[in-house]
């Protein structure tokens, strides 16, 4: 075997990657070995890669999602720091929100009378009510929730500014809210629509936007008040009520932002949870 060829074995050795996360990573495109044996199967990796793994490492050591680990290197070798500090900055942003919910349940901890019945103060306790009926304006798209949501909230909130092509602004009736439309919990591949309830005469050009009616119902309702990154807190006492009193729960649930997060601080904000029950 030629000195500059390194088999998988040792490579992984060298950059602390485990074998089955650089298999991964080849099939992603992150980092593919530089020689793969037809017969053998067998994978080959140079020295001058070694550099790459690496920093793949420390970025996944940094809370870097694989996704997002393929987008700076793709940035690194574009030659585009702006995409690298751009995501640099949303990477500490969520730091900072996981530090400042680490350190509310540290206080939380920490108080003489600390009881299992604390973790709960900060939601309210769960109601069944009814819902109204809604007309929408609404995008649907399956990817991670923080980042689908927000991207996708900005562009309804665009439709509010202004008009399209000098008409009316659309009016809205309602705060913005997120529809789940899984059965379960998936990390990279949720089915997430973002919507804005809304009146009056609607027209829109954007190929991704709907408009149409959603169902109001028999929902079981909570208000959680704190930061975005703790509402499965919230999610988790909502379904352990339901399972206490033998709800038979629906879908799909539903997100209502209650506050806006860049007028009122991240331990302000007012968040209801609604889940349909059948």
């Amino acid at each position: 075997m030629p000195r500059d060829q390194i088999p998988i074995g040792k490579f992984s050795l060298i950059t602390r990657l485990s074998q089955k996360a650089l298999r991964c990573y080849d099939k992603r495109g992150l980092l593919a070995p530089a020689i793969k044996d037809l017969c053998t199967g067998y994978r080959y990796y140079t020295p001058a890669q070694i550099g790459t793994g690496i920093t793949i490492k420390t970025l996944q050591g940094f809370g870097f999602t694989t996704d997002d680990i393929g987008k700076l290197l793709a940035a690194k070798g574009a030659g585009c720091p702006g995409t690298v500090r751009e995501l640099f900055e949303r990477r500490r942003r969520e730091i900072r929100s996981e530090i400042h919910r680490l350190q509310k349940i540290e206080a939380i901890l920490e108080e003489e009378g600390a009881s299992l019945e604390s973790v709960y103060m900060s939601l309210s306790e769960p109601v069944i009510k009814e819902v109204a009926p809604l007309r929408i304006v609404s995008i649907r798209e399956k990817g991670t929730y923080a980042e689908t949501i927000t991207r996708n909230l900005g562009k309804l909130c665009g439709l509010f500014r202004a008009g399209e092509e000098g008409q009316t602004p659309i009016r809205a009736t309602g705060p913005c809210m997120s529809l789940y439309h899984d059965t379960e919990y998936r990390e990279r591949d949720a089915d997430i629509e973002v919507a804005i309830p809304v009146a009056g005469r609607v027209a829109v050009s954007d190929p991704e936007v709907q408009v149409r009616n959603i169902p109001g119902g028999t929902f079981l309702s909570a208000i959680y008040k704190g930061p975005y990154s703790g509402l499965h807190e919230g999610w988790c006492r909502v379904y352990a009520y339901a399972e206490q009193h033998n709800l038979k729960v629906s879908s799909p649930e539903r997100e209502m932002y209650l506050s806006d997060p860049a007028v009122v601080p991240e331990e302000e904000l007012l968040t209801e949870i609604q889940v349909p029950l059948a």
